[in-house]
Parts: C-alpha cells; sequence; structure tokens
C-alpha cells in the first residue's frame, strides 16, 4: 500500500508550539493566540525559539520529531534541582476529557529550557516512511525518557544550514478543539523508540484504529491514524474549523537511522543554533509549505466547498423554523442567505403567509418552490418542538448528496421539510431541536466522475476525519457528529446504500451565552433558550467513560443508539425500583435479553399509551443502559413479595452501559430512568411464509406438494375476493378488500400525512385512487375508472404473489420469544397461548391455547437447516398470564433462542407454524458443531479497548472511520443463497458460509470487518467459478424442478396466476366496456346548459361564454393528450396543463349563475369538473384535474359529512360492520403490521437481501471502490 507523507502545515505548527508549552512550560508565543505586532521585543528568546521551530518544522530535509525527542531526553536526563523542581515532563494525571492542566516551572527552569532547545537538533539519517503523524486529544501522561550517556560536545555532526528563517505572516487560524504533539520515532534494533515517542505516536499496542487481520500482525507495519482538534470548546462563532491530518494504513518498513549515544551531542548541534540565529537577520516572509496529500486535499475540498461551507447568517431574532426555511430554501436554489433576505419585509406569522412570499421571492427566477412542510410539523416547531401526539416532536433532518460532475467539493446538503417523528432519549433531554440528521452515500461507493486516490479507503477514512474532527455549521448553529449508522430500509426496493449521520448542535446564534453555564442544561430547555453544551458533555451523560472502560470502544458506540431510539416515554421509576437480576456464573446465559416487571408497573405503562383491555404479556423497550423485552411478572408473584408494587428486573445481559441503576446514589436525571417503550406484545395473526425458510422446510421434510396447494389456494383466494367486490358492485365491499390485501406503507393514508401531497395526488397511486373513489361513494363495476384501477390493483397483487411468493400458512404467526422465568418447562418444551379464539378457515384449529402438539419455531435470517427447530407445545398454569408471545425453557445448555441463527430474547419474534401437515414431516437438524474463527475467514479487528482511548474526540474518530464502512453482510447472504440453490443448504460450503454470516451480523459491535481482498479470496475458494443467481431470480437461468422456490414460482404460482387473469376477463367482459356517465357528476354541466339554452332563446349569451369555458377545457384536453406518453408517464407539463384548468377564472356578465360562479369557488369548479369529465370520461385528465372535485361532487348526492385526513387515517373498515352491511359472510380482515418486518437492523438487511424481487444492489457493479 502507498504512503502518504502527512503535509506540514500551519496549525500543525501552531498545536506542536501548544503542546511544547503545554508539556515543557516554556511559553514559547504561538502566533494563533499572540500577535507579533504586539509583542515589545520579537528578537526575544522566546521568539526566536518559536521562529526556528517553525522554520526547521518546513524544512523537508530536517527530522524535527528526533529534534524533539532528544530534547525531551535531555530535559528527563537532568537532576533534581535542590528546590524540588523536577527538570522533567513530570505531571500530575488528568481526566483525558478536559483541557486544563499545564506544566508548572520556576522562572529559572524555562529559560534553562529555552536556551537547551536552541542547541537541540540531529541530523536526520532517513526520513521514517513507515509511520505517519498521529494527533489525538490527549494523553493522559507522557512517560519520563531514561537517562542517556553524555558525549563532547564536539563530537557532534556537523550540519547543513537549512532553509532561511522567516515568519509566518499567515499566523495559524483558531482552532477549536484539543491538540497534541505527534513525532515519527527513530528505531533501533537494540534500543527501540524512546517512551515520549511510544506515548505520542501511539503504536499498535495503544490505539490501532485500521484493520488488523492475521496476515498484517508484523511490528514492521504501521496502522497508525491522525487526528487533530482544538484545545478550546468551539462555543464562538468565530472559531475556524480545524485542521485534520489523515489515516492511511502505511505498509512500507520503518527506516534505521542510527542513534547516538550522547543526547548532549545532539543538542548542542549547530543546526537549531544557526537557525535561530538567521531568524534574527530575515525578514518576516512567508515558508512555503510543502505539496499537500492526497488526503488533505480531501479534506480541504470538504471544508472549503463542502455542504457547510457556505455559512448561512440569519439574525438570532429570526425564530429557528423560519432560518431553517431560509437556509433550505436558499440552499436548494443556491442562492446566499443575504440574497434570501433581499427584497419585502418577511412575515413571521403564519406558514401560508411566509410561503406566499417565498413564492414571489425575486431571487426566485422560476426555480421550483420546494415542499412545504406540514401544519403540524410547522405549527409545532416552537418551544420544545412537541407535538401533541404522545413522544412526538419535530425533527431537522436532509441529505448530502455527491457533487455532479461540473460542481466543486464532494458533498452537497439539501435540507427535508420539518417533519414530525416519534422521540427519542436525546429529543426528551436536550430538545429535538439540537439534534441533526443526515443521510450520506457510502463512501466507498463514490460516483464515476469523481477521481480516486491510490487507496480507495482514504476517502472514507477522510470523510470521517472531516466530520467528527471539524465543528459545521448550518442554521445559524455549531455542530458536532456523535452516531453514524448504515441505513436499513425496509422496503423492498433497490436502492445504493447510505449512512445516517446524527449531530447535536453545542452552540448557536440563539443561544443563551450568559457566564457560568452548567455542562449539562437544565431540563425542559426550549428552543429560544438552550445554553451552550459540549459534544464531551453530552457523550458523559449518556454513557460514563470511567464505568464503561472495560469495553470496546466499536461495542460502546453502538450503545450511543440507546439515546436515539425511537420509543413512547412512559413511567419514571426510582433507583430503588429497579433489581439487579445477575446472571448467573459459569453457566450459560439462559434468559439473556428479558427479564421481569411487577404488574402495576405494566399498569401504568399501560394508562400511558391508553392501551386498554388485557395487558400486554411484555413491552420491548430501554431504560437507564438497558435494553431488551421485560415480561409482565404474574398476580402474587414471589418476586413481589415485601416490595413496592411498581418494579422492574434488570440483568445483567440487558445492561449495555455501566453503571446498573440500582446504586444509583445521586440526584438522577428522571429521562434517564423513564421507561421507553418500542414495542407491546398484541394479539397475533396469520402470516406468509417466508422464502428463507421454504429450503430449510424442504430439507427437513418432503413439504413440497402441500406448500403447493397452500400457493394455488391464496392466488384463487385473491381473485374470488375481487370477482365478489365486482359482483356486488358495493363500495363498501372494495374498500373492505382494499384493507385486506395491505397496501404498503408508502401508499397509505399515514404516508400521506406525513408526506404533504396535493390533495389529487392520489390519483398517481392504483391503491389510494380505490380508496379514495370508495370514500366517495362510487361503485366499482358500474363505475368504469373505478374498476379500471380496482383490475390494475388485482394484477399488481398477482404479480407480488407470483414473484415474491406470498404463501398464507393458517395456523402460524411471529410472536415475541420470552424465557420461562420460573423455570417449569421442560428442555424440549415451549408454551404458546393466544388472547383470542384462533381459527383457521379449514377449520383445522379453533382454539386460544397449544397443548400436545409440535410446533416449529424458526428465526429470520435463517440460513442453517438447525435454524428450524421442532418442540412440544404444553400448556402449564404457572405460565397462562402470557398471551400472544412464546415461551421457551430456561432449562439445558443452549438457550432455543440462541439455536435459531443466535437469537435472543431482547425482542426477537420467531415464527411459529402448528400446521400438522408441515410439522409432522420435518425432522431437527443437528447444530452445527464446527465453529470457525473470525481468524479463520481473515476477518480485520478494529476494536480498541477503551482504557486506551484519551478522548471523546479519539473515540468518535476510530468508530466513524469503521463505521463508514460498508457491511458485506449482503453480499455473503447472497453467495450463500447462490451454493444452497447450486449445491444444498446442508452443503459444507453452505454451513462454513452461515458461520463467516454469524460473524458479520454483529459486525459493528463486534469491530470485524470483512475486507474486499478477504472477500474476494475467500469466495474464489468456495466458488472457484463465479456462480449465477437462482433462476427465481435470475430470468436467463433454466429453472430447476427439484428447487421448491423455482417449482412454486413457475410451476405453480405462474400458471395459477394465468388461470385466474383468464377468468378475470370473463367477468369484467360480462360488466360491460361501455362507458357510461355518472349522472351525479354530469349534473352540475347539464343543469348549465339547461340555463343556456333557456337564456339564448331569451337572447342572452350564456351560451356563448359557456362555448368559451368549453373551448379552453378542450385545448387543454388536447396538449394533455399530448404530454401524455404512457399509462402513468405524467411530465411536469401534464401536471402544469392540471394545475391550468383549475386556475380557468369565472367569466365576466350578470347572468344569475355567473354571479353564482363569480362569488363560489367551489361552483365554479364543479362546473368545469362536470364538464371535463361528461365531456370524455372514458379519459383520466378530468381526475388527474378535478379529481377532488369530482369525489366532492359524488359524495354530496347522498347523506355524507366531511373529514379532515388526520382523522380519516385513523379509520379502519370494521369486517363485522361490512358483513351487516352487505349481508354477507364475515370477511378476515386482520391487518399486519409486522408480518414482514423484524426485530434487529441485521435481520432486516438479510431479510432484505433474499426478497425474490431482487431487493438489493449489486455489490459487483463496478460502483464499491474498496
Amino acid at each position: 500500500m502507498a504512503s502518504f507523507h502527512t503535509p506540514k502545515r500551519g496549525k500543525d505548527l501552531c498545536q506542536l508550539i501548544d503542546k511544547l508549552n503545554e508539556q515543557f512550560g516554556l511559553d514559547i508565543p504561538n502566533p494563533q493566540f499572540y500577535s507579533p505586532s504586539l509583542e515589545p521585543n520579537t528578537k526575544s528568546l522566546r521568539w526566536r525559539v518559536y521562529i526556528g521551530i517553525k522554520r526547521l518544522h518546513y524544512d523537508r530535509n530536517v527530522n524535527l520529531n528526533e529534534t524533539l525527542n532528544n530534547f525531551e531526553e535531555w530535559v528527563a536526563s537532568r537532576p533534581v534541582r535542590a528546590n524540588g523542581d523536577f527538570p522533567s515532563n513530570t505531571r500530575s494525571k488528568r481526566n483525558p476529557f478536559t483541557n486544563k492542566c499545564y506544566a508548572s516551572i520556576s522562572e529559572a527552569e524555562r529559560d534553562e529550557r529555552l536556551n537547551g532547545i536552541t542547541g537541540k537538533a540531529t541530523r536526520q539519517s532517513c526520513p521514517s516512511k513507515g509511520l505517519k503523524r498521529r494527533i489525538s486529544e490527549e494523553e493522559d501522561e507522557f512517560c519520563t525518557a531514561p537517562n542517556s550517556p553524555v558525549k563532547d560536545p564536539e563530537s557532534g555532526p556537523t550540519v547543513v544550514d537549512p532553509l532561511n528563517l522567516v515568519n509566518d505572516e499567515e499566523g495559524c487560524g483558531f482552532d477549536p478543539g484539543p491538540a497534541q504533539v505527534f513525532k515519527s520515532p527513530k528505531v533501533d534494533d537494540a534500543r527501540g523508540p524512546s517512551a515520549f515517542v511510544q506515548r505520542l505516536t501511539a503504536p499498535d499496542q495503544f490505539r490501532r484504529y485500521d484493520a488488523v487481520s492475521p496476515a498484517q500482525d508484523d511490528p514492521n507495519v504501521s496502522f497508525a491514524t491522525t487526528e487533530l482538534t482544538s484545545i478550546f470548546d468551539s462555543r464562538d462563532d468565530r472559531l475556524n474549523t480545524s485542521f485534520i491530518s489523515t489515516i492511511t494504513d502505511a505498509t512500507e518498513l520503518m527506516c534505521d537511522s542510527d542513534y547516538e549515544d550522547s543526547v548532549v551531542n545532539h543538542m548542542l548541534s549547530q543546526e537549531l543554533k544557526l537557525a535561530l540565529e538567521r531568524s534574527q537577520s530575515i525578514g518576516e516572509s512567508i515558508v512555503d509549505e510543502p505539496p499537500e496529500s492526497v488526503e488533505q486535499r480531501l479534506i480541504d475540498d470538504l471544508l472549503h466547498y463542502g455542504p457547510f461551507a457556505q455559512a448561512y447568517s440569519f439574525p438570532s431574532s429570526v425564530p429557528l423554523r423560519y432560518r431553517y426555511e431560509l437556509e433550505r430554501i436558499g440552499r436548494a436554489w443556491n442562492i446566499p442567505s443575504d440574497r434570501m433576505l433581499a427584497g419585502n419585509s418577511i412575515p413571521f406569522q403564519t406558514r401560508d403567509g411566509f410561503w406566499e412570499w417565498i413564492k414571489g421571492h425575486n431571487q426566485r427566477n422560476g426555480k421550483p418552490l420546494p415542499e412545504k412542510p406540514t401544519n403540524k410539523a410547522w405549527d409545532s416547531a416552537i418551544g420544545n418542538f412537541k407535538t401533541d401526539k404522545h413522544s412526538e416532536v419535530v425533527v431537522l433532518t436532509g441529505d448530502l448528496e455527491w457533487c455532479s460532475e461540473h460542481e466543486p467539493g464532494i458533498f452537497k446538503m439539501n435540507l427535508n421539510p420539518l417533519k414530525t417523528e416519534r422521540t427519542c432519549r436525546f429529543h426528551r433531554r436536550f430538545g429535538s431541536d439540537r439534534f441533526l440528521s443526515l443521510t450520506m452515500p457510502a463512501p466507498s461507493r463514490p460516483p464515476r466522475h469523481f477521481p480516486l486516490p491510490s487507496d480507495p479507503s482514504l476517502l472514507r477514512e477522510s470523510i470521517a476525519l472531516w466530520l467528527t474532527q471539524n465543528v459545521h455549521r448550518c442554521l445559524g448553529r455549531t455542530w458536532k457528529p456523535f452516531f453514524v449508522e448504515e441505513v436499513k430500509s425496509k422496503r423492498k426496493v433497490k436502492a445504493e446504500p447510505k449512512f445516517r449521520v446524527d449531530f447535536f448542535a453545542i452552540d448557536g446564534v440563539d443561544f443563551d451565552k450568559s457566564p457560568h453555564v452548567p455542562p449539562i442544561p437544565p431540563a425542559k430547555q426550549n428552543s429560544e433558550n438552550h445554553t451552550p453544551m459540549s459534544l464531551d458533555s453530552l457523550l458523559d451523560w449518556h454513557m460514563s467513560r470511567d464505568e464503561n472502560i472495560k469495553q470496546k470502544n466499536c461495542k460502546l458506540f453502538q450503545r450511543i443508539s440507546l439515546g436515539l431510539s425511537k420509543t413512547f416515554a412512559t413511567v419514571v421509576l426510582k433507583p430503588s425500583q429497579v433489581l439487579h437480576l445477575a446472571d448467573p456464573p459459569n453457566s450459560p446465559v439462559m434468559n439473556d435479553g428479558c427479564a421481569l416487571m411487577s404488574r402495576g408497573l405494566a399498569s401504568q405503562i399501560c394508562d400511558s399509551l391508553g392501551i386498554t383491555g388485557i395487558t400486554p404479556s411484555a413491552f420491548q423497550g430501554r431504560i437507564a443502559g438497558a435494553k431488551g423485552l421485560w415480561m409482565v411478572d404474574k398476580h402474587d408473584s414471589d418476586v413481589s413479595t415485601g416490595r413496592s408494587n411498581v418494579w422492574i428486573q434488570i440483568s445483567d445481559s440487558q445492561l449495555k452501559i455501566e453503571p446498573h441503576p440500582q446504586g444509583w446514589k445521586e440526584i438522577v436525571d428522571e429521562e434517564k430512568l423513564t421507561f421507553e417503550v418500542v414495542k407491546w406484545s398484541k394479539p397475533l395473526h396469520t402470516v406468509d411464509l417466508n422464502t428463507q425458510l421454504l429450503a430449510i422446510l424442504e430439507h427437513g421434510g418432503h413439504i413440497k406438494e402441500y406448500v403447493a396447494d397452500l400457493t394455488r389456494a391464496g392466488i384463487r383466494a385473491v381473485y374470488e375476493d375481487f370477482a365478489t367486490v365486482v359482483q356486488s358492485d358495493s363500495p363498501v365491499l372494495c374498500r373492505s378488500l382494499i384493507q385486506k390485501i395491505k397496501p404498503p406503507a408508502e401508499s397509505s393514508n399515514v404516508a400521506m400525512l406525513h408526506k404533504v401531497r396535493r390533495l389529487e395526488d392520489w390519483m398517481a397511486d392504483d391503491v389510494e385512487a380505490v380508496i379514495r373513489l370508495t370514500e366517495a361513494g362510487f361503485a366499482p363495476r358500474t363505475f368504469h375508472p373505478l374498476r379500471k384501477r380496482l383490475r390494475k390493483c388485482l394484477i399488481g397483487l398477482l404479480d407480488q404473489y407470483v414473484e415474491q411468493l406470498h404463501i398464507e400458512v393458517p395456523l402460524s404467526t411471529y410472536a415475541f420469544c420470552i424465557a420461562d422465568p420460573y423455570g417449569v418447562l421442560k428442555e424440549d418444551e415451549v408454551h404458546f397461548g393466544f388472547s383470542n379464539n384462533w381459527r383457521d378457515p379449514e377449520g383445522q384449529f379453533e382454539d386460544n391455547l397449544l397443548d400436545g402438539m409440535d410446533v416449529l419455531v424458526a428465526r429470520l435470517p435463517a440460513h442453517l437447516p438447525s435454524d428450524i427447530q421442532r418442540r412440544r407445545a404444553v400448556w402449564k398454569p404457572e405460565l397462562r398470564h402470557f398471551k400472544d408471545v412464546i415461551v421457551f425453557p430456561t432449562v439445558g445448555t443452549t438457550p432455543l433462542a440462541h439455536m435459531l441463527s443466535g437469537g435472543d430474547y431482547d425482542g426477537d419474534t420467531p415464527w411459529v407454524c402448528w400446521d400438522q401437515n408441515i410439522v409432522q414431516k420435518f425432522r431437527n437438524s443437528d447444530l452445527l458443531i464446527m465453529d470457525y474463527s473470525a481468524e479463520y475467514f481473515n476477518l480485520e479487528t478494529h476494536n480498541v479497548p477503551m482504557k486506551d482511548i484519551d478522548s471523546w474526540d479519539e473515540f468518535l474518530q476510530s468508530t466513524f472511520t469503521f463505521n463508514l464502512t460498508m457491511s458485506n453482510l449482503g453480499r455473503c447472504t447472497v453467495e450463500h443463497e447462490k451454493i444452497s440453490y447450486d449445491e444444498s443448504i446442508d452443503s459444507p460450503n453452505a454451513k462454513e458460509l452461515a458461520c463467516l454470516l454469524g460473524h458479520l451480523v454483529d459486525g459493528r459491535k463486534g469491530g470485524v470487518r470483512l475486507s474486499e481482498h478477504a472477500w474476494r479470496a475467500y469466495r474464489k475458494r468456495v466458488s472457484p467459478r463465479a456462480r449465477d443467481l437462482p433462476a427465481y431470480k435470475n430470468p436467463s437461468r433454466r429453472p430447476k424442478p427439484t428447487n421448491i422456490i423455482d417449482y412454486l414460482k413457475f410451476e405453480v404460482a405462474r400458471k395459477e396466476k394465468d388461470i385466474v387473469l383468464r377468468l378475470l376477463e370473463e367477468l369484467l367482459a360480462k360488466a360491460g366496456t361501455t362507458y357510461e356517465h355518472d349522472r351525479d357528476l354530469t349534473r352540475p354541466w347539464d343543469e348549465a346548459r339547461e340555463q343556456a339554452e333557456k337564456d339564448r332563446r331569451e337572447g342572452g349569451q350564456l351560451h356563448v361564454i359557456l362555448g368559451n369555458v368549453t373551448q379552453e377545457i378542450d385545448d387543454l384536453f388536447d396538449r394533455w393528450i399530448h404530454s401524455v406518453t404512457g399509462e402513468h408517464s405524467f411530465s411536469a407539463v401534464s401536471l402544469e396543463i392540471a394545475d391550468h384548468a383549475r386556475a380557468i377564472s369565472p367569466p365576466e356578465g350578470d347572468h344569475p349563475m355567473i354571479l353564482v360562479w363569480r362569488h363560489s369557488k367551489d361552483a365554479w369548479l364543479h362546473l368545469l369538473a362536470s364538464y371535463s369529465y361528461k365531456k370524455r370520461p372514458e379519459s383520466s385528465f378530468a381526475f388527474h384535474a378535478f379529481g377532488e372535485i369530482l369525489c366532492q361532487l359524488k359524495a354530496s348526492s347522498v347523506p355524507s359529512r366531511s373529514v379532515i385526513n388526520e382523522i380519516l387515517a385513523c379509520y379502519r373498515m370494521n369486517q363485522k360492520v361490512v358483513a351487516r352491511l352487505t349481508a354477507g359472510d364475515t370477511v378476515e380482515g386482520e391487518d399486519s403490521d409486522g408480518g414482514d418486518e423484524y426485530e434487529g437492523a441485521d435481520a432486516i438487511t438479510m431479510l432484505q437481501a433474499t426478497q425474490l424481487s431482487g431487493g438489493y444492489y449489486d455489490w459487483d457493479d463496478g460502483l464499491s471502490v474498496e
């Protein structure tokens, strides 16, 4: 790997001098803080030392590191003075998170050191190529170097006079954040580097952030990183962003240099003396700095042309929501802040008034208006930024995107409209307006036009440094990032990988700058009265470093997510109400992730959440430093004896951040002891069989033909539901059907509330169009536009059933698994009860519990034959209060949850099946005996013990660098699928790859990564020839009849779909194809024509006016026809034509109807909509231009009422009422809110990677550079 030299810049020099002063008490002037023009004697020894060091700093032929190293040893070798002064660099141990410790020496000692440093220089034998300077925030202490023998000064080497000394007129930019000096050590086999160098260069055993693979564990290989921040807290807006050095892997051997026996010999060399002397006679001109390295150019690009480079400055008197919108619009229009404020005064009264001002902005120049925020988000974006809804706040979000080929820089930023989200612990404690969440593309997949460095990892490393070692300014606030994670999309579509970076506002123009502000702000501060707070304070508040010193950095970094989890805040507890549940020593933990809570606490949680009826059996949540699943204890429990009615256990396995809250003594921040609810157990429902399980089920027992029957039945049932709707011609049944087929979340009414779409936009989605038309009262058979949309819905649904294999198993579900807290279950037993009676359509089962039958349990992702287990379901009276959760045993040697692809009890929802046609044929497979280690797969190790991390700054830099890497989880999953298809799921290669997946699932926490090189080498071994995707994902491959998925897709589902479509066409043919007019829609136009005809007979001109109106509509329709190129292809011109149609003005005239039209906008729009529909009922033009108006016309023809969207989104079709209204059979209507969603981001990733729709991007598309 190529080695890059760290560039020497003025900011490096400033920080080096600052560190020398701090360490040795030299009081060398630093132009970063002292101006030479204000110094009475610029020729003083202090200034001459500064100029000499500066000159050597920029001289490429001089190793200043060795000079300073020797100076340190000289200081350490001096004897103790009579007055007790220690001339060494000894100082008291300090807090690594503060920057307030300085060396204290006498004036005499300082003068001696200043005089001594003038002679301390050494000849550089060769540059150290193997190491790069590594800059971190601070060290706990510096070790004193050993004494060295003294040689005669005359024997010192002769040195060539370096470059002329000049003064840096540029000075050094004021650089926020702590700093530290780092040097490249000289290497000697016999002696090795000094302790000073060991500390400053941070060798591998101290801090190693770059990956360490077994093959690279060599003492001559340096894995060093660098980071630089300032010694000051960045609260002043005048502060510039800090200089950043870079990260890289150096693989060259370190060059040895001769180590002289006498340190004093070097100290008295002429090099520095000559430099200092020349400094007195040469003018203060600029020292040319050496060329920058590749990584520094990347960082400079990010600093100077990056998303935060253009500062938008608005007065603090401008409210935050207006500042946000002004900057968001300015970025969208590429207009600076001073031009955004140009023109008329801004109306700070209402959202609509502000947007009217934006609409007419004199800098708009025809640019499109950005999307408006919702009224709800806008109205709530004041004060504490909370909405009226439980645990909901307004959040600030945006996206970083790659710059285009013609744009300077690397990233650009777009802010999203204000929106509402469920809140998290950080938001509740410090205010959601202090947090900014930005998505960014994967650094390892830059656009093709991006000029890549020779080492592609430099881009990722430079981005991590830029993010963590600088402050970032936008919205009038100063931000620092504290968390990053890969975004796990639940949508089954191909998408480029994204990362989400969370920022915290440490200061702002609108912050209270009062002196003596506490490091932790008081609770419940509003957005208008925040006080400055450092990022260190935020992290200290969340997780004490001292208490978690035994953890590794990568795992502790993931614990930050506890403060970002979207949760419902419920009950606040006291430390005395928290019980410690110890894990058993020297034995397996059988209840990993779950513990008990009292029924009293559960009752209070239900009251907070508004849960009525049966108390849930379990709550998934967070409290203090713990996460997991809490089971609700039984009545009269032994745990409750003698204790408060409100208590909660926290087990050792649940506690992710120390200390345990039971031992908290000081005043506790209530947000830390609030029980935060993620989910809770609910009544269960039938689910589809996930395709990942099919291969394992077929391996454990031949169930192919039975599943084929289920597949045919599912497709036929879909058609029969549609046929019933068409034959009945009932809007009620039609609406009920749409609810039953479970429209995707992105098409739901709830999503509409959060996307602020125009009201007519429901026409762009078939499902939404059917919903809106049925709500208006249109009939599915007789109203052709609705029938046409319904047909598209059926075809789309059938395509899903074929492509994604929706196979409903009536006797199966997903449920939380919990560990038996009372130890009553045997090793092969489970307990499963329901809160409602379960009945399947075929009458195989009708009961509220399982007893005396075998069941199958599985957890996704499932890759091994043993990931499905067969167990005996029994009913235990001690567990009778557990409903809608499955209870696993706590006896034995291996937890059942762990057998299921390494799961636990912190919220996993395994698949449970008690269909005996499947269960009885299944035979368990043995657990995998061979457990391959991480070293076997050459996984890189990025974990660093927290005891070797000296600052939060260093912590974030290292963890950001690692967490910005792409996980190879997806591509390994795809390769496992290929191997299982080509060989079998039980083949040695498939099992081995499944073991690798087990390592990668927790790779972020474990700090392990499969590099591109390691992956390619391993894949070549298990797949010497590139494997094709299975036929069910690869149309060009011939299907394998022996593969169960191929068989179900091509032989069963596709043929059944063709049969059903023929039946559908026959059904619709009977319904007729003529476009009969709906009289409710044509009535306004018919009445107007009657009035016009009557007026014409009386000599009036109303008919002429209506003729002009029709001509305008007809012209727009002609333009519409030419603008629409396909069924769903609408250009911006099409939308503009629809807008023009609605904007047609009422005519002038004195006819009573004209007067009505001019004074009633609704009446005029009714007329336009009515004519548009009557003229061409078969065209979509009328509904795209006047869809909502036509729906209002239809609904007004019968008794009805208007309902706002927010209320409508809460409505749900009651299937029993539907049955009574239509005099039909009860329709099974339980919707699914989690049938294809699983707890855990990694499981979602794995699930998504194996969807039949191909919902993953191509790893080998050539875009990944790492």
